[in-house]
């Protein structure tokens, strides 16, 4: 059918049509039905590259000593890298990657922000991460059917089982809760028979909804595991991460997405007021345009 400029769906109607056209009406299946879904090729091969050296990069800074990609040893377990955003410009291609970012809007609502942008920098040897919700500040059960906070995560090296994979458990985000003790392993002793590892080549999104059940499985094998992990949150949300008092000068000058970027990064958030009252873009996002404040 035709989506019309329906006033039931103010928001919804744009998002549609751009799932529509980009081909994503699987991927928006996928999330419901299981509470995740994979787009390959989301980065491209160059782009997928100059993000894994750059995070290589920063995370040497960072630990203090060079990383062996392919034989790394020493690395063990995860070691996370956050607040990667800031570093560099091309992190801010991913944020933007307009596919992901499509389904990220879809679950969160345009006016979603970035909660944060953080590497699972992973070495062999431990256990994996354990299974969890990322509902899981405060957050008290049952969780809301809608989604609260989303994630992206980019995997920039091949993903299997046995170097690391991310895992999940399909159709959880149904439960509206965290997983039990029992239902939490990935240790290889206990692990939840119902985790399944996302196997997918360098490049990929991997897109879920913010009650998922998901962790990841021990690195078997030398070398290192790198992601990057974007995560989302709707706009009442407080950010993991902050972005919105921090934002370096000139960091939207001239960029063609400007608008979306300073949403993702709280600029236009609409709550935060003083004595001046709630501004227009607080009853613009309510549908009641021209309203002063009265208390």
């Amino acid at each position: 059918m035709e989506i019309g400029n329906w006033s039931a769906t103010r928001e919804l109607n744009d998002i549609y049509r751009d799932i529509r056209e980009l081909g994503l009406e699987t991927n928006l299946a996928e999330l419901s039905a299981y509470g995740f879904t994979t787009i390959e090729g989301a980065l491209s091969p160059d782009l997928t590259r100059r993000l894994r050296e750059r995070i290589l990069q920063i995370a040497e800074e960072r630990l203090g000593r060079p990383l062996d990609i392919d034989g790394e040893t020493e690395t063990q377990e995860v070691n996370f890298i956050p607040y990667l955003l800031y570093q560099d410009p091309i992190f801010q291609e991913a944020v933007l990657e307009r596919r992901q970012l499509t389904l990220i809007s879809y679950l969160l609502g345009q006016h979603c922000q970035l909660s944060s942008l953080s590497c699972h920098l992973k070495g062999p040897g431990g256990a994996g991460l354990l299974i969890h919700s990322d509902n899981g500040n405060g957050v008290p059960a049952p969780y809301s059917p809608y989604s609260l906070v989303a994630n992206c995560n980019y995997a920039l090296v091949d993903y299997t089982e046995e170097k690391g994979a991310l895992a999940m458990v399909p159709g959880s985000q149904n439960l509206a809760r965290q997983p039990t003790a029992a239902e939490r392993g990935l240790d290889g002793t206990a692990r939840n028979p119902d985790a399944i590892a996302v196997e997918v080549p360098a490049g990929t999104a991997i897109v879920w909804h913010g009650n998922t059940w998901h962790g990841s499985f021990p690195r078997k094998v030398p070398g290192l595991r790198i992601n990057l992990s974007a995560y989302y949150c709707r706009q009442f949300m407080v950010t993991q991460e902050n972005y919105k008092d921090f934002l370096p000068e000139g960091y939207l000058a001239n960029h063609p997405e400007s608008e979306r970027m300073a949403t993702l990064l709280g600029q236009n958030t609409v709550h935060g007021w003083r004595e001046e009252g709630p501004s227009e873009r607080f009853y613009a996002n309510r549908g009641q345009a021209g309203r002063t404040w009265q208390a």
